[in-house]
């Protein structure tokens, strides 16, 4: 996701967006976004101002209040191979919604969201039912396999519950 569409902007289709992309030559005309939105797959950025300090994006196509209400709160995707390349150590956190959590040789859950903030936390869905939340650090994931599906915790006690 490099961004989100996130409200209107007066009543020629224009829309409010949220920058999630470090790129700043990701929001150039005629740049292209993905949706997962059954009416609108894909989105050619016509234009692009920033008005209070705010992104307001034009798309091909969209000229009117109803065709923009129904983009709010759609992520803008790109494809994987236009992402920029990663350093060791750095993943994309779709790459890790999914994984496999194992402790030691055992598997304990699976990787339901990755809460980014400045400490950005795996939010794991226990087999037990319950949810942790992990800070996605070295010391407490030392291993991830994306290709393999999985990571490792080694987390202190108490961490994961009754795991």
């Amino acid at each position: 996701m490099v961004g989100r569409i996130v409200g209107l902007h007066g009543t020629d289709g224009a829309v409010r967006i949220r920058v999630e992309s470090d790129d700043p030559q990701r929001f150039v005309p005629p740049a292209r976004f993905r949706t997962e939105l059954p009416g609108a797959p894909l989105l050619v950025l016509r234009g692009i101002r920033n008005r209070s300090g705010h992104p307001i994006a034009e798309f091909a196509g969209i000229t009117s209040v109803e065709q923009a209400e129904r983009l709010v709160g759609a992520d803008l995707l790109i494809d994987e191979a236009d992402r920029r390349a990663l350093e060791s150590g750095e993943y994309w956190p779709d790459q890790l919604i999914g994984l496999e959590v194992r402790v030691g040789s055992s598997t304990v859950g699976v990787v339901n969201d990755l809460i980014e903030a400045p400490q950005d936390r795996l939010l794991v869905r226990c087999h037990d039912g319950s949810e942790a939340e992990i800070p996605f650090v070295e010391p407490l994931v030392p291993e991830v396999d994306v290709t393999g599906g999985w990571l490792r915790l080694d987390p202190p006690e108490g961490l994961l519950g009754s795991w």
